[in-house]
């Protein structure tokens, strides 16, 4: 259902392809598949992002992606708990 856009070593993609493919996962976001899955795909992608070496030296890039990391890593955390939540079994009394 969700491709997985993130093959290949940070060092051999660009940041445009990366950047590009983290848009099109939180694209698929925001037009209603939220689940935990596909957030954590996208904190993996932005993870990536702030470890490309072409960042480095760029520091408004780098502050930028370390808060939408921070963003979908809450996102991605809150997905997890309303799962867990859905998925305990009721007490008989």
């Amino acid at each position: 259902m969700f491709e997985d856009n993130s093959i290949g070593a940070p060092k051999s993609r660009d940041v445009a392809q990366i950047h590009a493919a983290t848009c099109v996962l939180m694209t698929q976001f925001i037009n209603g598949h939220h689940n935990p899955k596909l957030a954590h795909l996208i904190v993996q992608q932005l993870g990536r992002l702030l470890s490309h070496p072409e960042l480095a030296h760029s520091a408004s890039s780098r502050d930028m992606y370390l808060q939408l990391l921070e963003h979908w890593q809450t996102v991605t955390n809150l997905l997890l708990e309303r799962k867990s939540a859905h998925q305990q079994p009721v007490a008989a009394h």
